[in-house]
């Protein structure tokens, strides 16, 4: 096949194709590998599977029915008065409490230049790329708010353009300015779904860096060299973020190579991207330096997006209301933590970096990326940090679960710390604390697991759970307070109490002891956990077995007094992400297990 693009996407003269290529040559970086990449799928016809992509597109998509009946009235009115970033001579959006460090371990970072309290803004940004989710008819619900394309902006009212009828904006203004940048070129692509809508990869975001760097002619040097981002024209900055190309695995830099030459291909057949170069005599070379470039934005797309979840303010706390991904330079300077400092805050149309607690001064800002999941455990964490975002995690959270699974018990002699079986020896189990620095007899041990074993098999046969109860006395006396193995069984007896729905305090017992282990390793102000804990309370206090709750022991009554005391800190926790205004659903919570409390409390001294 030729174009009209100086033969670029020609095939051999055999116009031999084949279903599958592999590509596995040596390459030093992006731009070799693509080339490499190109020239080879062009030569053995593999080109000819894009060009049927490009085909079967479909027809035009018909996306709007009629809006969504959520009331849009406070949909945007999170405007939280934010104290202006003070100017930062070495950071542009970010506070002048941090400063810019680089080393060979980390690269460019930010650390505290002095001590954070919590709740102080240390970073207030626009994205300079955003790629919102379109609501279209295909993937859309019933919760979803229709977003700007341009600045991700919840609208009521908008524009749609005319050539798409997928992409819509807030203003005219936003749309005339998306057009002249970027949007001419895709609107063929999103008119067809050609970059799927389920967000499943970095394609389309990879596109939109490129073509962001196209609007401003590929200025790669931009302002003062001394002060890190810009106003106008980020692309220097976003230009530089780092890759991990290199050290992919071929599976995946395949996957990346066939999504940039579709990208490519689609640019050349079905746009004017290229139209102002058709007469210049490098045009080939051209066309490979874009697909190198978009093959070197997708991986920094891959490593410094943020996932923005857009707040529901019309509905309970934690609920969404369309999602995006965007790419901020000065944010991508902060590094993973499973245990992090600080945490990212959707505004509206622009985000904030909070800090989440009291941070040192000379400490590293970090956040917790929102691939990961800081409550699953480390096994699964760094499978995703390693298999997804390539880099092996070494935080404190993580360092912390490592010694525990290598030294998981409770140390007899201190109790404190933390302590590893080592062999046996004469006859006896021998080990050592890490803490008191000590070797220990642990002969107990074994005792101790196989009364665990006759228990789980007792549990299995007669599903009874007096079994479990004695594990977890057991768990409670060999294994520290944060252990991982405590979680495993407080979990499964919350989970039996919670499936029986009538013993609301178990329930409550419970959640509060895995609420407790899940805090020694995250902040409580951890989104999903603060989200998982107002959950909990709100299922608690809309039990049906909640009021009649009256006459308890006076454990019970301990465990509701710490309850109550929890209650009231989360409301606390909640001012953290919420105005007071929009806390209306908590309001009610609070007084109605106050209330209860103080009426328990009067039928108990009674008794």
């Amino acid at each position: 096949m030729e174009t009209s693009e100086s033969g670029m996407l020609a095939t051999s003269k055999n116009e031999k194709t084949t279903k599958t290529y592999f590509f596995k040559e040596a390459f030093s970086n992006e731009y070799s590998a693509f080339v490499k990449y190109y020239y080879a799928i062009r030569e053995n016809g593999y080109i000819q599977k894009i060009f049927k992509d490009l085909e079967n597109m479909g027809d035009c998509c018909d996306l709007y029915k009629l809006p969504n009946k959520l009331d849009f009235d406070s949909l945007n009115s999170y405007f939280e008065p934010l104290s202006p970033v003070k100017s930062n001579k070495e950071v542009l959006c970010a506070s002048r409490l941090l400063k810019l460090e680089t080393t060979p371990q980390k690269g460019r970072h930010l650390v505290a230049r002095k001590a954070i309290p919590r709740n102080k803004i240390l970073i207030n940004e626009q994205p300079s790329v955003i790629q919102v989710n379109p609501v279209c008819s295909c993937v859309g619900d019933s919760k979803s708010i229709y977003r700007c394309h341009n600045c991700g902006v919840g609208m009521k009212q908008f524009y749609i353009c005319d050539g798409c009828n997928v992409c819509i904006f807030c203003s005219r203004a936003c749309l005339i300015k998306a057009n002249k940048e970027f949007h001419i070129y895709e609107c063929y692509g999103f008119q067809r779904h050609f970059w799927s809508l389920d967000d499943t990869d970095y394609s389309y975001l990879s596109l939109r860096i490129m073509l962001y760097g196209a609007s401003w002619n590929f200025r790669f040097k931009g302002g003062d060299s001394t002060v890190y981002g810009n106003k106008d024209n980020n692309y220097p900055f976003i230009n530089k973020l780092k890759t991990n190309f290199v050290e992919m695995s071929f599976e995946h830099i395949n996957k990346i190579l066939y999504s940039s030459a579709r990208n490519l291909v689609y640019l050349i057949t079905k746009t004017s991207f290229f139209h102002p170069f058709k007469n210049r005599s490098d045009l080939q070379e051209l066309h490979l330096y874009i697909g190198g470039l978009m093959v070197k934005h997708y991986c920094q797309a891959q490593m410094n997006n943020i996932i923005l979840k857009y707040p529901n303010y019309n509905l309970d706390f934690g609920t969404v209301s369309g999602s995006a991904k965007a790419i901020c330079p000065t944010i991508s300077l902060l590094n993973h933590s499973c245990a992090p400092n600080a945490v990212v805050i959707v505004y509206t149309d622009y985000i904030v970096v909070k800090s989440m607690r009291h941070i040192k001064s000379g400490e590293e800002i970090t956040i917790c990326y929102s691939e990961i999941d800081a409550l699953l455990p480390y096994t699964e964490r760094n499978l995703i940090t390693r298999e997804i975002l390539f880099f092996t995690c070494d935080c404190k959270n993580c360092l912390f679960e490592k010694k525990t699974g290598e030294a998981p018990f409770k140390c007899p002699s201190c109790n404190t710390g933390y302590a590893t079986y080592l062999e046996e020896k004469n006859g006896e189990h021998v080990g050592y604390c890490f803490d008191c620095d000590c070797t220990l007899n642990l002969n107990y041990l074994s005792e101790h697991f196989k009364t665990v074993d006759v228990c789980k098999n007792a549990y299995k046969k007669s599903k009874s759970m007096i079994p479990i109860f004695k594990i977890a006395e057991i768990y409670g006396a060999i294994f520290p307070n944060t252990s991982p193995y405590l979680l495993e069984i407080y979990r499964l007896l919350y989970d039996h109490y919670y499936s029986l729905g009538d013993q609301p305090l178990e329930v409550l017992k419970y959640g509060i002891l895995l609420f407790n282990i899940a805090e020694q390793v995250v902040s409580r102000l951890y989104l999903r956990l603060l989200i998982s804990k107002v959950r909990f309370i709100m299922y608690f206090t809309e039990t049906k077995y909640f009021s009649k709750i009256r006459s308890v022991s006076e454990e019970e009554l301990q465990t509701m007094e710490i309850f109550v005391h929890e209650v009231i800190k989360t409301k606390g926790d909640l001012e953290f992400y919420l105005p007071q205004e929009k806390m209306c659903f908590y309001k009610d919570v609070q007084l109605k297990i106050s209330q209860w409390f103080s009426n328990m409390r009067v039928v108990n001294k009674k008794k």
